[in-house]
């Protein structure tokens, strides 16, 4: 008997979830936490680190780059339905969770099969095709906003807000002044943290590149997450980096963020109360990191930009970093958005549904 955590392809996808499993191992030991992800997905090492059985599963989702070698799903989506039912029978799931994307769709419809609750949990603004498509026999629908758009009203839905991957000691671990000192960073500059995701985005990177000057020689100092495996640069000014590991670090650093406008990096800003400064992906599906960026403007969260709109980024960056009062606008509203007990409230949930009646 166990919970079942369906989750991959992006960290956005799965630090969510990972939060939740930590919240379920801290408070039932005993009831054995088991995740199901991509084989080749980047979601194992992260999975792994935090001390989870990971069970990989050939499977995938259509990219519309790859053209005609999205064929091999053909024969990779069979072989990952057997790998589902065969660990399903064998794990025995007393409830599974899933946060979405192509990693969850099968999962979600073994649980189906198997008639074992199904929890779904959307992070964005606009549900996304695996969430609309299991919804429809979800046990319940949580949301990372107060509604969202694309599923049935007919659906159990409650607003959860986004789990995060850090708790109150994480917040205590640096001061602004520790943290500037950790990246190498003069403790008076203030700091810009670009994010482009845990996979990186070559257009949010090509827009800083043309800007990135204009900040240093305004006295800021930029931290930036590039993605990939792109080569780490290092300066009095400026830390180039793939992939930041320790994003307390980060958070506690930055006075202002450029991120995109993913769920769940949402989630987290609202749970650091940063000011920050967002450039939607118009390459997503549905649109919805637009819808996200628009919900946080509306409700002064947040000053939203195209990628377009290059001088207005480099500008409105320095204007933010430069004024302390204005700044503390956007970070109060951007905690008002926060639902910090989201990972505790889900994992409860789960547990409930799994195992209330015992």
């Amino acid at each position: 008997m166990s919970l079942v955590i369906a989750a991959g392809g992006t960290g956005g996808h799965v630090f969510p979830a990972l939060a939740v499993a930590q919240v379920w191992r801290d408070r039932w030991p005993t009831v054995p936490v088991f995740w199901m992800g991509v084989r080749a997905g980047k979601e194992r090492r992260w999975v792994e680190a935090a001390g989870f059985p990971f069970h990989g599963l050939r499977s995938g989702g259509w990219q519309p780059s790859l053209g005609w070698r999205n064929l091999r799903l053909a024969y990779r989506l069979p072989i990952a339905a057997v790998e589902t039912s065969f660990l399903f029978s064998r794990l025995r799931p007393r409830v599974v969770f899933t946060t979405g994307g192509y990693p969850g769709l099968l999962p979600g419809f073994w649980a189906r099969l198997y008639r074992i609750p199904l929890v779904v949990l959307e992070l964005n603004r606009y549900a996304g095709r695996t969430v609309r498509w299991l919804s429809r026999w979800a046990t319940e629908v949580y949301g990372a906003f107060s509604q969202v758009e694309g599923i049935s009203p007919s659906v159990s839905f409650r607003w959860m807000g986004v789990p995060v991957r850090f708790s109150s000691e994480d917040r205590s671990r640096y001061t602004s002044a520790t943290a500037k000192a950790y990246w190498g960073f003069p403790v008076e500059s203030p700091v810009v943290l670009v994010l482009g995701g845990s996979q990186g985005s070559s257009a949010l990177n090509r827009a800083v590149e043309q800007m990135v000057d204009a900040w240093i020689e305004a006295g800021l100092s930029v931290l930036w997450q590039v993605g990939g495996r792109e080569e780490e640069i290092r300066s009095r000014s400026i830390r180039r980096i793939a992939f930041i590991e320790d994003m307390a670090a980060a958070y506690t650093a930055a006075d202002v963020v450029v991120s995109r406008a993913g769920g769940s990096t949402l989630g987290e800003l609202a749970w650091w109360g940063k000011a920050s400064i967002l450039v939607p992906s118009p390459y997503v599906a549905e649109d919805h990191q637009r819808k996200n960026a628009l919900y946080w403007e509306e409700r002064g969260a947040a000053i939203v930009v195209s990628e377009e709109e290059g001088e207005t980024l480099r500008e409105a960056v320095i204007r933010l970093a430069k004024d302390a009062s204005l700044r503390r606008q956007y970070e109060e509203a951007a905690r008002n958005l926060c639902r910090t007990e989201a990972a505790k409230a889900i994992a409860e949930a789960l547990y409930q549904i799994g195992y209330g009646s015992t």
